[in-house]
C-alpha cells in the first residue's frame, strides 16, 4: 500500500510538472503575399511575457503557466491575431494589412487617437498629397489641402514663406499658427522643411483640439510629423527633378507712339499749348518687362535611406533644392539633412531622435511696394511699369545703364519721368540673406504596468541668420554719389529655443466598453535671440562690382552698429481625459496652465480650458439596417485659448540712452494681460457607399478678446511709443465643408476627389473707446472700425464719369451750388455720402473688403493601369484688391510715368466713349487720382495650381530589375488663372512698403513678383 501511495504521489506530481512546465513555441510571421514580417510583437495574452519577429519573420517564445495558451500577433498597421496553442508544432502565422485602421489613426496633441473617437475639428492631410502638389516648401504644399486653412505667397520671389490663417484673422497682431514638428515647437521657417520629408500634417482649428497647446493655440495649430523607417523593409529612394519657370499676367504697357499720344491728348485737355514734339518711330520701345524676367530653372534633388530591423528604425534623408527666380538676380537655394532614428533598447524601453540641418541662401531684389520703408527695396517689378519705352535700357555712347531720360535723345526729356532703371537697380541693389537651423529633439519612451507610457521629449530650434545688403553707385546716376555715399548694411541673428516636455498617458477598456484615456504632462520653454546689426559707407567703385571687397572692413566713411539681447521663457502644466462608451458617446476634456515672462508677475499666468463631446450614431443599435450610411457622428465643443505672441514686454517701459540723456523709447502698461480666443465648434461626419464617399461639415464661431492695441498717441505725452492696453475685440465665424470620394471604378481604373469650401466673416467687435484708426497705405488708406472687417479699404465712391458740361452743371446741393466746381467733362463724379451738400474728408467711406467671402479647392486623382494623372485647384471668391500700381500709372499725375494698354483703351476722350476711366490729364483739377473705389478690384480667382501625369512601371518589370517603385512624371504649375483683377496676380498678401502692418494692409497691390508658370520633369525611384 506504501508503495502504491509512493507511485500515486509520483504520477500527481509528474502531471502537474508537465502541465506547468516552460514550453517552447516557434514559427514566423508572414503577411498575405508570403513576406516575412520583422518586428511583430509577440505576446502570451495576460502576461508580460513576449517577443518580436527577426528579420525573416522568425520567433521564439517560452511559454509560462498553464497549457495551451492564448498567444497574440500584433504590428503596426496590421490586424491583430490572438491564437490558442499548446506549443506541440510550430506555429505559423499570417497577419492581414488593417488599411481602415491605419487611415483612422491621426496625431492630436501629445498621442494619437483614432479618428472614430475624434471630437475635435482636425483635417489630417497624407505627406503624399504634399509631395504631388509639387511645391518646394511646406508652406506652400499646405495651400488648398484643409478647409478653413488660407495659404497666400506674399509675392512670387523664390524663398518667400507663404503667410497661413486657420479660420481667418483672429488678432490684430501676430496671427501665425503654432507649427510642432515632431514635438518641437516653431512659428516660422518651413521653408526650410522639404514636402518629401513629410509623412502627415494634422490642422487643429477649434479649441477642443487645439487647448491642449493653451497660450500658443489661439491662431491654431499644425502638427508635423516627419517620415520613419518601418522594420524589415530597406530601401533606397530617389527623386530628381527639373522645372523651367516663366512670368504669367504680365500687362500689356503703352508703346512709345501710345505714351507721346496720351501726353498729347492731356495737354489738349488741360488747355495747354506745349506738346510732346518728338518723333516716337525715332525712338526706342523698350519693354522693361521683358528686360527684368526671364526664364528660370529649379532642380531638386531628393535622397533617402529607410528601413529598420526588430529592434531599432531608421530614416535619414538628404535634399537639395536650386531655385532661379523668373526676374533676374533672385535666386534661392537650400541643402538639408534629416535623421529619425528609434530603438527598441528593452521591450519596455524606446529611445531615439529626430533631427534636420538646414542651410539656405537667399539672393533678394526687392519683391513688392517701392522702397520706401527703411530697409527695404525698391520694387523691381514696379520701376519696370512706370518707366517709359521710350528710354532705352543701356545708352548708346557709354554702354551704360540709363538712369534719367538721356537728354540728347528727347526735345524735353523731363516728360519721361525720373523713374530708376529697374535691371539697374537689380544688379546694384543686392540683398543676400543666408540661414543655418537646427531642428529636432531626442526622446525616451517607457511602458510599464501593460497601460502606462511614459514620453520625455528635450528638443531644440536653433537658428543662425545672416542678411547683407549693399547699395552701390549705378552708373550714369543722376544722383552722382560720392564714394562715401555707397553703404553696406549687414545684420546678425542668433535664435535658440529649447524644449522640454514630459507626459505620460494612461489608456485602457474596461468591460470592452469603457475606453479611458489620461493625458498629464508639463512643458518648459526658454528663448533667446541675440541681434546684431552694423553699417558702413565709403565705398569706391571697384566694391560696386565685386562682392568680394563688399564688407565692412573696406569701407572708409562712418560707422553705426547697433544689437540687443532677448529672451523669453514659458512654464506649462497639461492634462486630457478622454472617455468613450461602447465607441458610441465620446468625451474630450483638456486644461492647460501656462506661466509667460512676457507678462508682469500679476498676469503671468493664463489657463485654457476645453470641453466637447460626440456622438457615433451609426453604431447605435437601430442604425444597423441603414446600408447606404457607413458612418455619422456629430460633434461639438468649446473652449479658450491664449496668444502671447504679442512683444516681448509690454507691460515694461524700455529706456535708451542717447549722449548720456535717459530716454523713454518705449511705454509700458503693467496691467496688461493674456489675448484670449473663445471658441466654439459644431460639426458632422458621415460615410456613404461602404465610406467610399465621406462628407465633414462644421460651423465655427471664434471670437478674441483682450486684443492688445497701441494707445493713439493723442492719449500720450512726448516721443516715446504710445502704451498697449488689452482695448481690442475681434469675431470669425464660418463653415468649412469638406468631401472626398474614393472608388475603384474597374480593374484598372480608380478615382479619388477631394474638395472643401470654407466660408469667413470677420468683424472688428469693439475697439479702444470706439475710436477707430486710420492707417497710409501707399496713396490708398486702410480703416480699423467696429463693426467692420480688419483692414477695410477707406475712401470715396464714385458715381462714373461726366460727360459734358450740363452733367457738371446739375450735380448740385440743395443750395444750388456746385459739388465738383473743378470738374470738367471726362472727370469722375464723386459722392456726397453724408449728403450735407459738399464733398470733403467726411465723405470717405469703406469702399472695399480685402477678406474673401469663402475659398475653396478640389484635389482628383485618377489611376488607369500603369498612369496616374492628378489636378488640383484653387480659388477664393468675394475678396477686393486695392490696385495701388493703377493709382501711379493710370492717373497721368505729371510725372511722367506709363500707363497700360487698358487706360489707353477704356480712357474718356469725347461723350460716350468712357463711364468707368476718367480722361488724360496732368493738371488734374478734380482730383481724379485721389484714393477711391477706381482703384477697388474684384480679388476674385480660380487657379489650376497644379497638373500632373505620371507613368510607374509594372509589377514584373519592377522585380526583375530589382526595383521597389520607378515613375516618371511631368507637370505644370499655375497652368492658367481665371480672374477679373487687373493686376498681375490676385494671390498676394501685404508688401514690403507695409509689413510692419502686417494683417492690418491687406490686399494692397504696389507692384508685386508674380507667381511662375513652371513645367516640370522628374523620376522617382526606390529600391
Amino acid at each position: 500500500m506504501k508503495n502504491w501511495t509512493v507511485f500515486m504521489t509520483a504520477a500527481f506530481l509528474l502531471l502537474v510538472g508537465s502541465a506547468y512546465a516552460q514550453v517552447k513555441v516557434s514559427g514566423k510571421v508572414n503577411d498575405a503575399q508570403g513576406t516575412a514580417l520583422p518586428g511583430v510583437t509577440v505576446v502570451q495574452s495576460n502576461t508580460n511575457n513576449g517577443t518580436v519577429s527577426g528579420p525573416d519573420g522568425s520567433y521564439t517564445l517560452t511559454l509560462t503557466g498553464s497549457s495551451p495558451a492564448s498567444i497574440q500577433f500584433s504590428f503596426m498597421g496590421f490586424i491583430t491575431k490572438t491564437i490558442q496553442h499548446s506549443g506541440n508544432s510550430p506555429l505559423n502565422v499570417v497577419l492581414l494589412r488593417d488599411e481602415v485602421g491605419l487611415k483612422d489613426v491621426i496625431v492630436i496633441g501629445y498621442g494619437v487617437q483614432r479618428k472614430s473617437q475624434v471630437t475635435g475639428a482636425i483635417s489630417s492631410i497624407d505627406g503624399k498629397a504634399l509631395a504631388k502638389t509639387q511645391a518646394v516648401d511646406l508652406s506652400t504644399a499646405l495651400q488648398g489641402q484643409a478647409p478653413g486653412v488660407t495659404v497666400t505667397s506674399p509675392t512670387g520671389a523664390p524663398g518667400t514663406e507663404a503667410v497661413i490663417r486657420i479660420r481667418g484673422i483672429g488678432t490684430l497682431n501676430n496671427s501665425n499658427p503654432l507649427f510642432i514638428v515632431d514635438g518641437v515647437p516653431m512659428t516660422n521657417g518651413l521653408t526650410t522643411i522639404s514636402p518629401n520629408d513629410i509623412a502627415s500634417m494634422e490642422v487643429l482649428k477649434d479649441a477642443a483640439a487645439s487647448a491642449i497647446y493653451g497660450s500658443r493655440a489661439a491662431n491654431g495649430v499644425i502638427l508635423v510629423t516627419t517620415k520613419s523607417g518601418q522594420p524589415g523593409k530597406n530601401e533606397v529612394g530617389l527623386e530628381v527633378a527639373y522645372g523651367i519657370a516663366q512670368a504669367s499676367g504680365l500687362p500689356k504697357m503703352l508703346s512709345t507712339a501710345q505714351f507721346i499720344e496720351l501726353q498729347n491728348e492731356a495737354f489738349a485737355n488741360d488747355g495747354s499749348t506745349t506738346r510732346n514734339q518728338d518723333d516716337a518711330a525715332k525712338l526706342p520701345n523698350t519693354n522693361w518687362l521683358d528686360a527684368i524676367f526671364r526664364q528660370a530653372l529649379t532642380q531638386r534633388y531628393n535622397l533617402s535611406f529607410s528601413g529598420g530591423s526588430d529592434k531599432t528604425r531608421y530614416y535619414l534623408s538628404g535634399n537639395v533644392l536650386n531655385q532661379d527666380g523668373t526676374i533676374v538676380n533672385s535666386n534661392f537655394k537650400r541643402y538639408g539633412l534629416r535623421t529619425n532614428v528609434s530603438s527598441d533598447v528593452k521591450n519596455w524601453l524606446r529611445i531615439g531622435e529626430n533631427m534636420s540641418l538646414t542651410f539656405d541662401k537667399t539672393q533678394q531684389i526687392g519683391a513688392s511696394g517701392d522702397g520706401g520703408r527703411p530697409g527695404s527695396l525698391p520694387g523691381i517689378v514696379r520701376y519696370a511699369l512706370i518707366r517709359p519705352a521710350a528710354i532705352p535700357l543701356y545708352d548708346s555712347k557709354t554702354g551704360l545703364y540709363t538712369d534719367l531720360p538721356p537728354t540728347d535723345l528727347y526735345k524735353n526729356s523731363l516728360l519721361y519721368g525720373d523713374g530708376k532703371n529697374p535691371l539697374a537697380l537689380a544688379d546694384y541693389r543686392s540683398s543676400t540673406g543666408s540661414n543655418y537651423r537646427l531642428l529636432g529633439n531626442v526622446f525616451a519612451e517607457a511602458r510599464f504596468a501593460k497601460d502606462f507610457k511614459f514620453r520625455t521629449d528635450a528638443g531644440a530650434d536653433i537658428a543662425f541668420a545672416e542678411h547683407q545688403q549693399y547699395s552701390g553707385q549705378i552708373p550714369g546716376d543722376r544722383t552722382t554719389l560720392q564714394d562715401k555715399d555707397k553703404g553696406l548694411d549687414k545684420f546678425r541673428n542668433r535664435s535658440t529655443i529649447i524644449n522640454w516636455t514630459n507626459v505620460l498617458n494612461y489608456n485602457h477598456t474596461f468591460n470592452r466598453k469603457h475606453d479611458v484615456g489620461v493625458t498629464l504632462g508639463s512643458e518648459y520653454i526658454t528663448a533667446k535671440t541675440d541681434y546684431l546689426a552694423a553699417s558702413r559707407n565709403g565705398y569706391d567703385s571697384r566694391a560696386d562690382q565685386s562682392p568680394s571687397l563688399q564688407y565692412l572692413a573696406y569701407g572708409s566713411g562712418q560707422q553705426f552698429n547697433d544689437g540687443i539681447l532677448e529672451e523669453w521663457a514659458l512654464m506649462s502644466y497639461f492634462g486630457r481625459v478622454t472617455y468613450a462608451y461602447d465607441g458610441k458617446y465620446l468625451l474630450n476634456v483638456n486644461m492647460r496652465a501656462d506661466a509667460s515672462s512676457r507678462f508682469s508677475k500679476e498676469n503671468r499666468w493664463g489657463y485654457y480650458p476645453s470641453l466637447s463631446a460626440g456622438w457615433n450614431i451609426a453604431r447605435e443599435n437601430f442604425m444597423k439596417e441603414v446600408n447606404w450610411l457607413s458612418d455619422l457622428k456629430i460633434r461639438g465643443g468649446w473652449g479658450q485659448l491664449g496668444n502671447q505672441n504679442i512683444g516681448l514686454y509690454p507691460f515694461s517701459t524700455i529706456y535708451s540712452t542717447s549722449n548720456n540723456v535717459l530716454q523713454v523709447i518705449s511705454r509700458g502698461n503693467p496691467d496688461v494681460k493674456w489675448e484670449t480666443t473663445t471658441q466654439s465648434n459644431i460639426g458632422l461626419d458621415a460615410g456613404f457607399m461602404n465610406g467610399a464617399l465621406q462628407l465633414s461639415v462644421d460651423y465655427f464661431n471664434k471670437q478674441t478678446s483682450d486684443i492688445l492695441i497701441q494707445l493713439p498717441s493723442s492719449y500720450t505725452n512726448g516721443d516715446a511709443a504710445p502704451a498697449y492696453v488689452n482695448g481690442a475685440k475681434m469675431s470669425n465665424k464660418g463653415l468649412e465643408i469638406a468631401a472626398s470620394f474614393r472608388q475603384s471604378l474597374s480593374k484598372d481604373l480608380s478615382l479619388n476627389v477631394a474638395a472643401n469650401v470654407t466660408t469667413l466673416r470677420n468683424k472688428v467687435v469693439s475697439l479702444y473707446k470706439g475710436k477707430e484708426q486710420i492707417f497710409s497705405a501707399g496713396s490708398g488708406r486702410v480703416i480699423l472700425r467696429e463693426g467692420e472687417p480688419i483692414s477695410s479699404f477707406y475712401g470715396y465712391k464714385t458715381a462714373g464719369i461726366f460727360q459734358n458740361e450740363k452733367e457738371i452743371q446739375d450735380y448740385k446741393n440743395s443750395k444750388g451750388e456746385l459739388l465738383q466746381p473743378n470738374a470738367k467733362p471726362g472727370d469722375i463724379r464723386f459722392v456726397d455720402v453724408t449728403n450735407d451738400g459738399k464733398i470733403d474728408d467726411a465723405d470717405r467711406t469703406i469702399i472695399g473688403n480685402p477678406n474673401p467671402k469663402f475659398l475653396y479647392s478640389l484635389n482628383a486623382a485618377l489611376t488607369y493601369k500603369q498612369f496616374d494623372l492628378t489636378l488640383f485647384f484653387n480659388g477664393v471668391q468675394g475678396n477686393q484688391i486695392y490696385n495701388e500700381v493703377d493709382n501711379i500709372i493710370n492717373s497721368f499725375d505729371g510725372r511722367g510715368f506709363n500707363s497700360k494698354e487698358d487706360f489707353y483703351n477704356t480712357r474718356w476722350h469725347g461723350e460716350g466713349t468712357s463711364n468707368t476711366t476718367p480722361r488724360a490729364t496732368f493738371q488734374d483739377p478734380n482730383n481724379n487720382r485721389r484714393n477711391s473705389d477706381r482703384y477697388i478690384q474684384n480679388g476674385s480667382y480660380l487657379r489650376l495650381k497644379n497638373i500632373m501625369l505620371g507613368y510607374s512601371l509594372t509589377p514584373q518589370l519592377l522585380q526583375r530589375i530589382g526595383f521597389h517603385q520607378a515613375r516618371v512624371y511631368v507637370s505644370a504649375q499655375n497652368l492658367f488663372t481665371v480672374t477679373k483683377y487687373k493686376g498681375m496676380d490676385p494671390e498676394l498678401y501685404t508688401n514690403e512698403n507695409l509689413a510692419n502692418y502686417g494683417d492690418l494692409a491687406v490686399g494692397i497691390d504696389m507692384g508685386t513678383y508674380p507667381p511662375s508658370k513652371t513645367f516640370t520633369a522628374g523620376i522617382q525611384l526606390s529600391f
